[in-house]
Formats: C-alpha cells, structure tokens, sequence
C-alpha cells in the first residue's frame, strides 16, 4: 500500500513535473493500494484556513473557497486513513527510532 502524505497531495493538487511523475508511479498500483492520513488533511485545512482568512476582498474570498471546494473534491477521491490508537503507537514507535 502507498500512504500518500501531504507533500504527494499537494504535488497532485497544484501538478508539476514531479506530479506528473507520482502520477506516472500510482497508475500501476491498484486504486484500493493509495491512500493518504487524516492527518494531512487537517495540514492542508489550516493551511487554507490561513490562506482565507488572508483574502481582503470579496473576489479574492470567492477564490479561495472555491480552491478549498476542490481542496474537499480531491480528498474525496481517496481513501483517508484514520489516526487511532494503533497509528498512534505506531508513530510514537517511529519518533523513538529517530531522535
């Protein structure tokens, strides 16, 4: 399974070269082997939480709820994995390993 993290969906949100790339890779995994954490999307959320509340006009808050809209669309897309007590562990288990 490939866990995507917020840096591979940020790249496939905005495309680049290294998106087309990651693209290239996830079209020979099956659907069902790609997804990504909760925890990146409550990343991305404050980051557009920030970035609206930054808008100071009317054209500009239109934009960026629209972009958080496709934002919501994208992540609708995958399958989200959940942040519970054996990923928890898991993680604790990780950050031991390297401190």
């Amino acid at each position: 399974m490939f866990v995507l993290d917020t840096d591979h969906m940020s790249l496939l949100e905005w495309g680049s070269n290294s998106a087309a790339r990651l693209r290239e890779r996830l079209a020979d995994c099956e659907e069902r082997h790609v997804a990504t954490m909760i925890v990146n999307y409550e990343e991305q959320v404050r980051g557009w939480m920030a970035y609206i509340a930054r808008a100071r006009t009317l054209a500009l808050q239109v934009e960026a709820y629209r972009r958080l809209r496709s934002h919501l669309d994208n992540y609708r897309q995958i399958p989200v994995l959940d942040f519970d007590s054996k990923a928890a562990d898991k993680y604790q288990q990780l950050r031991r390993t390297s401190l």
